[in-house]
C-alpha cells in the first residue's frame, strides 16, 4: 500500500542490518561490501537539511499556485472557501500520488511536503464544512483521513494526529451517550491505550508492517502517553472542569495520585525488562510530569532550585550509565542499532552465499593431454 517502492526499501534495510552486523564483528567488512553490491539502494534520499529546503519550496509552490488560482476566481472562491481548499488538497495528493509514480524518491522533501500540504488543506476544508455538525462525526472523518495518508505515505506525524483524533472519539462519544461519563472517561481512554499499545507492539514484530516502524514507535509512545495522562490527577482534575463541569476533586483522588507516581517507574521496569527503549523513554519523561503534577499542589521547594538538582542529576547519571555501557552488559549497551532484525533468516542467508567461496577443482587447474614426444627423445613438451 506504501507509494514508495518497497523492494528498494527493503533493500536499505538488508544493508543497514549488514553494517549493524559488521560493527559488532559477526560478519567482515568484505561480506558486508558483497551484500550492499548484492542489494543497491538507487532512491533519492538527501541529508535533513536538502530535505527541509526541498519540502519548504514544495510547500511554497503549491502556496503559490493556490493564491494565483484564488486571485482568478477571486468572487466564486470566497463564496465557497472550503470546497476550493477541498478541491485543492485533493489536488495536491494527485500530485503526490504521480510523482511518486514517476520519480525515484523516498523521504526527499518534496513527497512530505505535497503530503501536508494536501492534508491541511483537506482537513481545514473538512473542520469549517462540519463547524455546525457533530464533533464524532468530523474527528472519525479525520482520523479516517490520517489513516489512508499514514498507510501511503508512512508519515508518523500524521499517525500521530490519527490517534488525538481517535481519543476525541471516544472522549466525545463518552461525553454524549455514555452515563456516568465523568467517572468512565478515564478508565476508558485508559483501556484503549493499553489495548493499542498491544495492538501496534504485535504488529511492529509482523514482518508485513516492517516498513511502518518508525509509525508504530510514535504511536506506541503516544499511547503510553495518553495511558499516563489519563490517570494523571492534574489532567483528570482539570479536564473534568472544563469537559464536564466538575467541581472540587475528582472521584477516587488517592487512586489517581497512586497512578500519577507509580506509572512512570512500572514503564521503565518494563522497558528494562524486555530491553525496550519505548517504554523506556517514555517512562523517563513522564518522571518530570509526574514532579509537575506533585509540585502543582504540593510545592516542597522553589522550581528553579528543582530544575538545577534534577538536571545536574539526570546528567551525572546520564554519564555513569553511559560509561558503564560502553562494555554492552545484561543485553544493553550504548552502541545504536539501526534496525529491528529486520529479515534475520534473509540477513544469515545471505551471510552464508557470500562467506562460502567457491573452490577450484583439480580439473579446473590441470589437465592431462597436450604433450607431444617423437622419436629417441623428448621435446621440452611433455
Amino acid at each position: 500500500m506504501l507509494i514508495y517502492n518497497t523492494a528498494e526499501l527493503d533493500n536499505t534495510l538488508i544493508r543497514q542490518e549488514a553494517d549493524d552486523a559488521k560493527d559488532a564483528g559477526v560478519i567482515a567488512p568484505e561480506t558486508a561490501e558483497r551484500i550492499k553490491a548484492a542489494h543497491p539502494y538507487t532512491l533519492y534520499s538527501p541529508n535533513i537539511f536538502v530535505r527541509i529546503g526541498l519540502g519548504l519550496a514544495t510547500v511554497l509552490c503549491v502556496l503559490l499556485a493556490t493564491g494565483l488560482f484564488f486571485l482568478l476566481m477571486m468572487d466564486g472562491a470566497i463564496r465557497s472557501i472550503e470546497a476550493f481548499f477541498l478541491v485543492w488538497g485533493v489536488l495536491a495528493y494527485g500530485a503526490l500520488e504521480l510523482w511518486m509514480s514517476g520519480h525515484r524518491h523516498y523521504r526527499s522533501g518534496v513527497d512530505d511536503g505535497l503530503t501536508w500540504v494536501s492534508i491541511v488543506y483537506i482537513a481545514g476544508a473538512l473542520v469549517a464544512l462540519m463547524e455546525n455538525d457533530s464533533p464524532i462525526v468530523l474527528f472519525t472523518l479525520l482520523t479516517a483521513l490520517a489513516a489512508w495518508y499514514t498507510v501511503r505515505t508512512s508519515d508518523p506525524g500524521i499517525a500521530l494526529c490519527g490517534w488525538v483524533c481517535g481519543i476525541m472519539i471516544v472522549v466525545y462519544t463518552a461525553i454524549s451517550y455514555i452515563p456516568g461519563a465523568r467517572y468512565l472517561l478515564p478508565f476508558l481512554v485508559m483501556g484503549l491505550s493499553a489495548g493499542a499499545y498491544m495492538l501496534f507492539s504485535r504488529m511492529q514484530r509482523n514482518f508485513r508492517f516492517r516498513h511502518y516502524d518508525l509509525c508504530l514507535d510514535v504511536l506506541r509512545l503516544a499511547t503510553l502517553a495518553t495511558l499516563y495522562l489519563a490517570g494523571n490527577y492534574y489532567v483528570v482534575h482539570n479536564a473534568g472542569m472544563e469537559l464536564l463541569g466538575m467541581e472540587g476533586e475528582p472521584p477516587l483522588p488517592w487512586l489517581f495520585w497512586t497512578l500519577s507516581v507509580a506509572i512512570p517507574p512500572v514503564y521503565i521496569w518494563i522497558g528494562l525488562r524486555r530491553k525496550d527503549r519505548i517504554p523506556l523513554a517514555m517512562g523517563l519523561i513522564l518522571i518530570a510530569v509526574a514532579v509537575f503534577t506533585i509540585r502543582a499542589y504540593h510545592a516542597v521547594m522553589p522550581i528553579e532550585t528543582a530544575m538545577v538538582l534534577g538536571g545536574v542529576f539526570l546528567v551525572g547519571v546520564s554519564y555513569f550509565v553511559h560509561r558503564y555501557l560502553k562494555t554492552p552488559k545484561h543485553g544493553f549497551t550504548t552502541e545504536a542499532m539501526h534496525t529491528r532484525s529486520f529479515g534475520a533468516q534473509q540477513l544469515e542467508g545471505l551471510i552464508i552465499a557470500e562467506t562460502m567461496q567457491h573452490a577450484p577443482q583439480a580439473g579446473e587447474s590441470f589437465q592431462f593431454g597436450g604433450g607431444s614426444g617423437g622419436g629417441g627423445g623428448a621435446s621440452s613438451e611433455f
